[in-house]
C-alpha cells in the first residue's frame, strides 16, 4: 500500500507540463544528501488509494500531468498500484510521470507512464539540471518508445 506525504502543483518536474506532484513515502534509495529524507520513512503520511480520486478531481482543471515522486518500498503490489493510479489519471485526460530515483533501466511495468525519471541522486554528478547528471528523464513518443529529454532541464 502506497503512502504520500504531500501534494503540490509544479511546472518544473516535467518539461512542458503543469504537474500534480504526489510525494510517495517509503523510498529505499538512501541517496547521500537526499533533499527529502522524510520520504525514506515507510508508511509515512496518508494512504494514497483513499485520496487519489479526490486529489485528481481537486487539481484536474489546473494540471496536464500527474507526477508520482517515488515508488514506495518497491514491492510488486505497490508497482501495480502505481500503474492503476496512472491509468486512472490517463482516463481523465492527464499525462503521467514516474520519478523512480533508482539506478535502473525502464522496466516493463513503468511503460504505462508518459514520462519516466530514473537514476539516484549522486551529489558529484548533480541533479537533473546539471549536464553531468547521472539521472535521466524520458518521454514516450507517438510510437510508444521512450526518448531521453534530460537536456530540457539544462540551463545554458
Amino acid at each position: 500500500m502506497l503512502y504520500y506525504t504531500e501534494i503540490c502543483l509544479s511546472p518544473y518536474e516535467v518539461p512542458g507540463e503543469q504537474s500534480i506532484c504526489i510525494y510517495i513515502s517509503g523510498c529505499c534509495n538512501r541517496c547521500k544528501n537526499c533533499h527529502y529524507p522524510e520520504l525514506q520513512l515507510p508508511e509515512h503520511g496518508d494512504v494514497l488509494s483513499k485520496r487519489i480520486s479526490d486529489i485528481i478531481d481537486l487539481y484536474y482543471s489546473q494540471a496536464s500531468c500527474v507526477c508520482f515522486l517515488g515508488e514506495g518500498t518497491g514491492r510488486q503490489e505497490e508497482k501495480e498500484e502505481l500503474v492503476r493510479f496512472a491509468e486512472f489519471a490517463q482516463q481523465k485526460g492527464l499525462k503521467t510521470c514516474l520519478y523512480s530515483g533508482r539506478d535502473t533501466f525502464i522496466e516493463e511495468w513503468m511503460k504505462e507512464f508518459d514520462y519516466i525519471k530514473i537514476g539516484s541522486y549522486q551529489e558529484d554528478f548533480g541533479a537533473l539540471d546539471s549536464q553531468t547528471t547521472n539521472q535521466r528523464m524520458y518521454r514516450k513518443n507517438a510510437n510508444g518508445e521512450f526518448e531521453d529529454i534530460t537536456f530540457l532541464f539544462w540551463c545554458e
